[in-house]
């Protein structure tokens, strides 16, 4: 501790020589036997009682003797010349038995020469507390509600600013232990006043905004780390994910916000009260249908204001409701927090089921709308589709027949197939595209059908009329890569 001296090496040869003569240019200041004393009026020598010379002050114990190099009432020091130090550190031994205490350590003697006592000093632009005896205090530090660390038994100026500190977690942080510090330690913030930011009373945590980052601090004031509950289970929220924050790795703590990609699960998490569960939801009905939490390699998540991760409310009854829009573009995400790529299917309460495509495994999942080329199907099938803003689409467009947004075409080498999409029939050819018509067509080269005035009619090899179509072939299967039961409202 560079700004702290031993006292009794305070003055210099120069200085006691100066002292010295200063006494002899006193009348009552006598030198008996190598010894300074003081005599009043009487001659008689002056005891126990301070007295001034040349700024300095001195002290005459009960022989009437200058005392030097030692404690004077428990409260001063007087350095090997007899000055009573003042505005000055001085180190104790451990058992120097005329100290305040014996157990020895730092004391600061003020500029009454008093040593600091019970409480808490500003020297030099930092914050020191001293016990009652005046015993400069260091390490972890309580003071009531409020948490301090003064650095190690020579320091003890009260910390500011991030600090990464050791400390125990089950007992928290006792008085006068000294943490390690650096790598592997818990990250804590202290204010200007030297205070860690802490939780106090019913709260399992606080938030402080931070350099324009919300950081969040427990009631040890350890900053939270990884994935963290806290806060009330949303309505809709069918797993727990809600009561979730995310706060980075061990030397990071921001509070999530906007998009992250996370390799952390939230069922990692360390905290022990959350309330977040895997696997199908028991609670909703908004839930894969062929597909579980497994974990994987890591996943988007996209983090509102306060840290709440967005997911599939369970209550969501449409594509709209199930999903998130974000600057303008429409996501979807789990109920587990986790942005879904890839073509994905949901079940409305009437039992039919809506295609949604949001881009490649490796894009940016971002729902397309119209039509789509090249869509990866589950079971490997590139097929087209096409899909409204709420969804897939049913039904003719531009020319176009799609079911549940799925390209309807007839079979290669057919030529031509009938399908019955919403109670209608459409006659299409190999690329899909709806023959409307007043004329007959031919397949594999033989006279097949007829449309006359929208009617489909079958024709012989005379072209003539056979009778009227009233059923359609089978309609394209769907291979999605998940498939969500959307709330049936009940």
């Amino acid at each position: 501790m560079k700004k702290k001296t031993r006292a009794a090496a305070i003055l210099s040869a120069a200085a006691v020589l100066s002292a010295g003569a200063a006494f002899t240019s006193l009348a009552a200041w006598q030198q008996e036997e190598g010894a300074w004393v003081f005599t009043d009026n009487s001659g008689n020598r002056v005891t126990d009682s301070w007295r001034q010379s040349g700024g300095n002050y001195y002290y005459l114990d009960n022989d009437g003797v200058m005392a030097t190099d030692r404690w004077v009432d428990d409260s001063y020091y007087v350095d090997a010349n007899g000055v009573r130090v003042s505005n000055r550190w001085i180190q104790v031994e451990e058992g120097t038995e005329d100290a305040p205490n014996s157990d020895g350590g730092w004391y600061y003697l003020e500029s009454n020469g008093r040593a600091a006592a019970d409480g808490w000093r500003t020297i030099n632009n930092q914050r020191y507390h001293f016990d009652s005896d005046g015993i400069m205090q260091y390490g972890w530090f309580n003071d009531e509600d409020n948490l301090y660390y003064l650095g190690d038994e020579n320091d003890g100026a009260a910390k500011i600013g991030w600090l990464q500190l050791d400390y125990d977690e089950d007992d928290g942080q006792e008085d006068g232990e000294v943490a390690m510090v650096g790598d592997g330690g818990t990250w804590f913030y202290f204010q200007a006043n030297g205070r860690a930011i802490k939780a106090t009373g019913d709260n399992s945590y606080v938030n402080r905004t931070i350099n324009g980052s919300r950081y969040y601090f427990d009631e040890n004031g350890a900053m939270a780390t990884g994935w963290v509950a806290m806060g009330e289970r949303r309505e809709g929220d069918a797993t727990g994910i809600s009561t979730l924050k995310y706060f980075g790795d061990a030397d990071s703590g921001q509070m999530a916000r906007g998009w992250r990609y996370l390799t952390d699960d939230p069922e990692d998490t360390d905290d022990n009260n959350n309330d977040f569960s895997f696997g199908p939801a028991t609670s909703s009905n908004a839930t894969p249908s062929n597909a579980s939490y497994d974990g994987g390699d890591g996943a988007w998540y996209y983090f509102d204001n306060n840290g709440v991760p967005e997911y599939l409310n369970e209550n969501s009854r449409s594509i709209t409701d199930a999903t998130t829009r974000i600057n303008g573009n429409r996501y979807f995400f789990d109920e587990y927090g986790r942005m879904k790529s890839g073509l994905l299917g949901f079940t409305l309460s009437d039992g039919t089921t809506v295609s949604a495509y949001f881009g490649a495994d490796d894009s940016d999942g971002k729902m397309k709308t119209s039509r789509q080329t090249n869509v990866m199907e589950e079971d490997g099938e590139r097929s087209t589709f096409y899909f409204s803003n709420s969804g897939s689409y049913t039904g003719e467009r531009s020319g176009y027949l799609y079911y549940q947004g799925k390209l309807v075409q007839a079979e290669d080498g057919e030529d031509f197939q009938v399908f019955e999409v919403g109670e209608r029939l459409y006659l299409v050819n190999e690329a899909g595209r709806v023959q409307d018509s007043n004329r007959i067509y031919r397949v594999d080269g033989e006279y097949r059908y007829e449309v006359n005035n929208g009617t489909i009619y079958t024709v012989n090899e005379n072209r003539e009329q056979i009778g009227e179509v009233t059923s359609g072939e089978a309609l394209p299967s769907i291979a999605y890569e998940e498939v969500y039961i959307l709330n049936s409202g009940e």
